[in-house]
Order: C-alpha cells, then sequence, then structure tokens
C-alpha cells in the first residue's frame, strides 16, 4: 500500500472518536450534550440508526489525534442531522470536534406490527416520479342496512283511535313478511295488512289478493297491487270486510306474490268470528221497550256464574267487554243490553241474576243471531 492509502486508513479508524451513544467524553475534554428526539418509528430512521450505530462502534475501537493535513478532507454527512469538522487549536495536538444529532426513534418496546405513519413511504410518493398508476384497495362499504332496527308494523294514528287487535304475523319468507290487525269500527271490520320488505333490495310486482268465500264480503276490490317496495320498508293495504251470511266463526284466504324465483306464492289466512261484526246500539230504555215487543224470535239460557261473578255489574261488564254490547239500564237484579250485527241487525238482551244463576233472555228479528251470541 501507498503511503497515502495507509494514511487515509488510518484517518477511518480514527475520525469518529468517542461519538458513541454512552460516551460523555469529547476530544476538548469536556463532555457531549446528544439531543435526543422521539419520533415514529419508520423504516428509513431505523436504517439511519443502523448505519449510525456501526459508525459509533468503529469510532469507539481506537483513539488517536487527527493529523492536520487531513483538515480539508471534504467529507460532509447529513444524516437526519450533520457532522461538522473543524480545526480548534493549532498550539496543541490537532482536534477534531464532531457535532452529532441523530434521530433516535427506534425503541425496542415498538410491536413489530406497528403501522408506519411517515408520509414519505406512502405508495403515491415512492411512485411519484414515475409512469406507475398506483391503486388504493378499496375499503369496504358498510351496509346502510347493517345497523337498522327490525322492521316492526304499526297501526296508523286515525286507525289507532279504535279498537283493535293485536298485530299478528300471518305469513313470512326470506325476502318478506305479511301482518295482520283487525280494527273494529263503528260501521265495519277494518283489515289492516301490513307487508314488509325484509331484504336489502327492492321488490318489484308484489300483488295481494283474497280469495272468494261466501260468508264475507270484501269493499272494492279483492286484489292490491303494489308496483315497487322499497329495501326494508313497509307498504300496507286497508279492507272492509263485511259478513254475509251469518256464522258462528269463518276464515278468509289470500295469497301474496312477487318478481321473485323463490317462494313466488305465499298463502296466508285470517278466522273471522261473529264477534268482529257486533257493535253496541245504543238507546233509550223507553226505545228499548218498543222493540222488545216487536221482536219474535227470542231464545233462553241459564247460565251458571262462578263465585267471583255472582254480581249483575260484573257479568253486564264482561259482555260489554267481549261482545261488545252496549248496557242501556240496570234495575235492580235485572239489566237490559242491546248491539247489533253489522250493518243494522238489531238484538236485545235481557239479564237477571238469581241463586247464583245468570238468566239470559236474547230477541233479535234474525232468528240466528240470539244462538250465535250465545254461543260466543
Amino acid at each position: 500500500l501507498s503511503e497515502e492509502e495507509k494514511e487515509k486508513q488510518q484517518l477511518a479508524s480514527t475520525l469518529f472518536v468517542g461519538l458513541g451513544s454512552s460516551s460523555n467524553v469529547s476530544l476538548m475534554g469536556k463532555g457531549d450534550i446528544i439531543t435526543q428526539k422521539f419520533k415514529r418509528k419508520s423504516k428509513i430512521s431505523e436504517a439511519k440508526n443502523s448505519e449510525a450505530s456501526n459508525i459509533q462502534n468503529i469510532a469507539s475501537s481506537s483513539f488517536s489525534p487527527l493529523p492536520e493535513a487531513l483538515s480539508n478532507n471534504k467529507e460532509n454527512v447529513h444524516d437526519n442531522g450533520h457532522k461538522g469538522l473543524r480545526r480548534d487549536s493549532l498550539s496543541t495536538s490537532d482536534y477534531l470536534e464532531a457535532s452529532v444529532s441523530f434521530d433516535r426513534s427506534y425503541s425496542p418496546e415498538v410491536g413489530e406490527d406497528e403501522k408506519i405513519t411517515d408520509p414519505r413511504l406512502s405508495p403515491v410518493s415512492l411512485f411519484a416520479d414515475s409512469n406507475i398508476e398506483v391503486f388504493q384497495p378499496s375499503q369496504p362499504v358498510q351496509s346502510a342496512f347493517a345497523n337498522k332496527p327490525p322492521l316492526t308494523p304499526h297501526l296508523p294514528e286515525d286507525l289507532a283511535e279504535h279498537p283493535h287487535s293485536e298485530m299478528v304475523q300471518l305469513c313470512s319468507s326470506d325476502s318478506l313478511t305479511v301482518y295482520s290487525c283487525k280494527v273494529w269500527k263503528d260501521d265495519c271490520l277494518l283489515l289492516f295488512l301490513p307487508v314488509a320488505n325484509t331484504i336489502t333490495s327492492a321488490l318489484y310486482t308484489v300483488n295481494l289478493e283474497f280469495e272468494h268465500t261466501e260468508d264475507f264480503k270484501i269493499s272494492e276490490s279483492l286484489s292490491c297491487h303494489f308496483p315497487v317496495i322499497e329495501a326494508q320498508s313497509i307498504e300496507s293495504v286497508q279492507k272492509c270486510v263485511q259478513m254475509k251470511a251469518l256464522c258462528l266463526q269463518g276464515i278468509l284466504s289470500g295469497s301474496i306474490s312477487y318478481n321473485s324465483e323463490m317462494d313466488p306464492h305465499l298463502k296466508f289466512s285470517v278466522t273471522l268470528s261473529v264477534s268482529d261484526f257486533i257493535r253496541p246500539m245504543k238507546m233509550t230504555t223507553e226505545e228499548f221497550g218498543k222493540l222488545w215487543l216487536s221482536f219474535s224470535n227470542d231464545v233462553k239460557q241459564n247460565l251458571k256464574m262462578s263465585a267471583s261473578q255472582v254480581s249483575l255489574s260484573i257479568a253486564l261488564n264482561t259482555l260489554h267487554q267481549k261482545l261488545k254490547l252496549h248496557i242501556v239500564d240496570i234495575i235492580g237484579n235485572e239489566g237490559i243490553v242491546s248491539c247489533r250485527l253489522l250493518p243494522s241487525i238489531p238484538c236485545l238482551l235481557h239479564c237477571r241474576v238469581h241463586a247464583g244463576m245468570l238468566a239470559l233472555w236474547l230477541r233479535s228479528p234474525c232468528s240466528a243471531l240470539p244462538d250465535c251470541l250465545l254461543y260466543q
């Protein structure tokens, strides 16, 4: 090796003397203050720290003065800080004062799967000067219906004011559910039928149709058409029902279809009884007496009362609640009650409590109506 190459090797071994992270002694004979900056971990700063650590290991292995001839050396390293070389004194041995500031961002406690937030490492910046088009992975879109509560049909306010039954489910599939609620209006029995679309896509061409029956009459049309029922929404239909032929109980059947290959037709049925068509008939005591004498069809029946129902008022209140009868008057241990079968067939009832028995006497222009009420 030439003298010049040997001289450069000697320089490399002594260039960064005393720059170890735990060293407090510099070539000037005083402590160096090393500023520590804590930043979020990144791969670039980790590579810089690795390089700096190698330099520190080399620098701490030996110590010797720096020849003056190398003061014009052109090494200036910019590594997240700076290393400056200068002549400190000419009257003594040549010393090198190096000021180093490293970004000490690596910490062994940081987890391996910590996210890198350095914007310099983003895919867009890495390929900013190239013709490569960067595609960011699309984020999963949360369904707008994920947190939506289950569909629950309710009666409209104008119908909820009338006496009504509970909302019951008639039929159901993976796509829709049909419910039913009886509303006992003064002039008719109203069937309120909500149709709920339970899936996240719209249903098209939904048709609801009742079957023809001899016992009941449905006002207007037997069918109802919905061009579309939006995703997870409810449409409803209202049908007025009248009893054509008097019967204790009957079934109103129907079906619903929609544009789907699976379960294209769903069948349902609603059970109706004569009590669904009985309404109170308000009148005075004098009016009751006149009608009572005009009706010839009558039925008498004695009913045994339980110990808790020996009171006439309790018996009359039960008739009022169960059969929707109107209490005209109470005279001693006797009571008179009136009602009508929709639309306008009257029925009168005379009640008397005696020896734990309730004696009933019914009269009506319709011969079958008193018997039907007794069975109720």
